[in-house]
């Protein structure tokens, strides 16, 4: 076949599908179009002291990353801290723990609380037995603790997430969460 004007066009779009075809195939053998990272990436890790902020009648979470070699009973330090940013009143708090890997199976994880936190067995949740007054700060723990009961994989990857709600004080927090964390937790 001599290459004259009219076959250009041809010759031309060939090559260039072959080259197309040629990259397609390094990526696809490389798995680069079939990457699949179940590395639970965030910019929170364990052991450094972590503080969110929340407003009357929100919800913030916290999430930390680990792996599954950690032993039931293991006791990682971990200090979570929450602000109160509303402007104008003093909330009520409350936070709860929850563990999940890639199947959403939740796994057993607490946390050793710090003062003026309790831990109501009813419902899983930790209640600040006091209003966190505006501006202010205050710890919910100290230490995360694996359960004894868990069964982490070592090659796995697991997210630690702490969920804080808030309510104004001004709203009946009995009848919203079923219990007065400054009267019965």
């Amino acid at each position: 076949m001599k290459i004259n004007k009219s076959n250009f066009g041809w010759i031309f779009t060939c090559c260039g599908l072959l080259i197309l075809l040629g990259i397609v195939t390094y990526l696809g053998a490389s798995g680069w179009f079939f990457k699949n990272d179940l590395s639970y990436t965030t910019d929170l890790e364990l052991g450094k002291t972590i503080t969110t902020s929340i407003k009357k009648n929100q919800a913030q979470s916290i999430s930390l990353t680990f792996d599954g070699s950690l032993l039931p009973g293991e006791h990682l330090p971990q200090i979570v801290g929450i602000t109160n940013s509303d402007d104008s009143e003093a909330l009520y708090i409350r936070a709860k723990v929850y563990v999940y890997n890639g199947d959403n199976i939740m796994n057993t994880m607490g946390i050793v609380e710090t003062i003026n936190w309790t831990y109501n067995e009813d419902d899983g949740y930790y209640y600040f037995n006091e209003l966190l007054s505006v501006n202010t700060k205050v710890a919910l723990c100290s230490y995360v603790v694996v359960g004894e009961d868990s069964a982490f994989i070592g090659k796995n990857k697991y997210i630690l997430s702490i969920v804080f709600e808030s309510l104004s004080q001004s709203l009946d927090v009995e009848a919203i969460w079923g219990t007065n964390p400054l009267e019965n937790v």
